[in-house]
């Protein structure tokens, strides 16, 4: 086999030009080529090794090669394969101008001349800092995908295992609630207890059915709902809060404004197009913002319209608070949420996804002169009206 050999003296014309090729091809190279003497002094560093270690070929020729590295062992074990194999390849530490240390892939090969004495080594390298941070990140996010993944794993099961328990604690309420002499005053508090069982297990299957929106696997059952009940229910969920902070609720429709009282004596049909539950979900959350958002004693309005040539319904809900300027453009963003203890940004995430599911829109406007107002349109039988109720 033909060991390497140095290039012989330059004899003519020819030959200084194939040099001068030779230098040109080491020069444009995208690895770094570094050669050295026998005595490991630097014969050769071209534009790439100038590159990545901050020196320049003119300060390195006749330089150790000690100087680009981070490692002393590393230089040593390098030098000894290399005698003891002709050849070596692997990972080392390299040493910039300025200090810094940086993974380096070198392959080396010992150099002979025609007797076959050994008269150095050619060295070819490439920095693997993007290659390192690269594999690191992609490591990173690998484990981050697992640890979600996990954690989804986790939660539908945790979801899953409520419902045992709360269908326990539904159904023994029940019981309590047919008990004929079971005192009235006590019937009240299970009565609370059972609602607040019912509207528990809700909530842990919407969480399962969220699951299967945010994967596009959703079976949509759209039916007939009337709005009103949902009304109720949101705002008694509220009630302290309403009460300590001297909020009152006002619901205009057809012209006409109602307490949920009044609402609720009249009952007007207020229907939609949507599952129950989803569209508590849309109006409970909405709703819980709007009175966490409002300024003490003044009033949230919701108004309900039929629009698009009755083909849906409109609930505006308005409060007298103003959205942060820093959160308006992601208002429906996941984990979007500013200045509320405790707050997820999940709410009103929530809301828009559901609301998209059942085939409506909703809108956030915000503004000092008129506060905040949410509209969620929801699909309704076509030709639907509202009429004042009486």
């Amino acid at each position: 086999m033909t060991q390497p050999t140095y290039p012989l003296p330059v004899a003519d014309k020819a030959s200084t030009d194939e040099q001068k090729y030779a230098s040109y091809l080491i020069d444009i190279a995208a690895d770094m080529i570094v050669s050295v003497d026998a005595q490991r002094r630097i014969k050769l560093f071209n534009k790439a090794a100038e590159a990545v270690y901050g020196y320049t070929a003119a300060e390195m020729i006749g330089q150790s090669i000690t100087l680009l590295y981070g490692n002393r062992e590393e230089y040593t074990q390098v030098g000894r394969l290399l005698q003891a194999h002709g050849r070596y390849t692997g990972e080392i530490t390299g040493l910039r101008k300025n200090g810094e240390h940086f993974p380096v892939l070198i392959t080396a090969t010992l150099l002979h001349d025609t007797s076959g004495n050994v008269v150095g080594s050619v060295g070819y390298s490439r920095d693997l800092t993007a290659e390192k941070k690269a594999a690191a990140m992609e490591r990173e996010y690998i484990a981050m995908l697992g640890e979600e993944k996990l954690k989804k794993e986790v939660e539908h099961i945790t979801r899953h295992d409520m419902k045992s328990p709360l269908n326990s604690i539904i159904g023994f309420a029940d019981l309590l609630l047919e008990d004929e002499e079971l005192p009235a005053t006590y019937k009240e508090t299970v009565r609370i207890i059972y609602n607040a069982g019912i509207k528990a297990l809700r909530m842990v299957n919407l969480s399962l059915d969220l699951l299967k929106i945010e994967r596009g696997e959703y079976p949509l059952d759209a039916k007939e709902i009337q709005l009103i009940p949902i009304f109720v229910d949101m705002q008694l969920d509220n009630a302290t809060l309403l009460k300590v902070r001297r909020i009152p609720v006002s619901y205009r429709i057809a012209g006409n404004s109602y307490t949920i009282e009044q609402l609720q004596r009249a009952n007007p049909p207020l229907l939609v197009q949507g599952e129950e539950i989803m569209c508590y979900n849309i109006f409970a959350n909405l709703f819980k913002n709007a009175v966490e958002a409002a300024p003490a004693d003044s009033q949230i309005t919701i108004r309900i319209d039929y629009v698009l040539n009755s083909t849906c319904v409109a609930i505006a809900m308005n409060n007298a608070g103003v959205v942060p300027t820093g959160i308006r453009d992601r208002f429906f963003e996941k984990y979007a949420t500013s200045g509320k203890i405790g707050g997820t940004g999940l709410g009103t995430y929530s809301a828009k996804r559901l609301t998209e599911t059942l085939g409506g829109q909703i809108q956030m406007t915000t503004n000092a002169e008129e506060g905040t107002t949410l509209t969620v349109w929801l699909p309704c039988q076509p030709g639907a009206t509202i009429t004042a109720a009486s």
